[in-house]
């Protein structure tokens, strides 16, 4: 799976790497010069995991707003999988540079905030289906009257 960064990288090397031409009849041209651009660091989503959890470890403010009991504890291990942390920049975006050093502190407020939201979801999901199980359940005993024998409870009203 390649990513649109890659891609629109890829697109700029192309068109930076063909040398301008100059055209003979135009000396107001003469000056350009044929200039590739450089080559971004390629990391690979390992690498970008180690340095976020890097930099909520070297950020001094991770924890200021995360005061809650167990978010330090929370952050931690959500941080131990790569994809969480991957989750959480891909979230995140683009920081300013005024942002940048702050970025260990919106990592873990990220990745607090996800945590929460996967939990509300499982949770919702576990009501759901106990509901809808609980409902299946009473349906069935209601398809048939008391004295059929294909009703749910026949066998024990009559004793066997």
């Amino acid at each position: 799976m390649v990513s649109m960064k890659a891609l629109r990288w890829k697109r700029r090397q192309r068109h930076c790497a063909d040398p301008v031409q100059v055209s003979p009849h135009a000396a107001h041209m003469s000056a350009m010069t044929t200039s590739t651009a450089a080559a971004p660091t390629v990391t690979t989503p390992a690498e970008r995991a180690a340095a976020g959890r890097q930099a909520i470890a070297d950020c001094p403010e991770a924890f200021e707003e995360l005061q809650g009991e167990g978010d330090r504890e929370l952050v931690e291990h959500a941080a131990s999988k790569d994809e969480n942390i991957l989750q959480a920049l891909e979230a995140i975006g683009e920081l300013s540079t005024d942002e940048a050093p702050y970025l260990g502190k919106f990592l873990a407020e990220q990745l607090v905030e996800d945590a929460i939201e996967a939990e509300t979801q499982k949770q919702l999901g576990a009501y759901r289906a106990a509901r809808r199980n609980a409902a299946h359940a009473a349906d069935q005993a209601l398809a048939y009257e008391a004295n059929d024998p294909k009703h749910p409870d026949f066998l024990d009203r009559i004793g066997a």
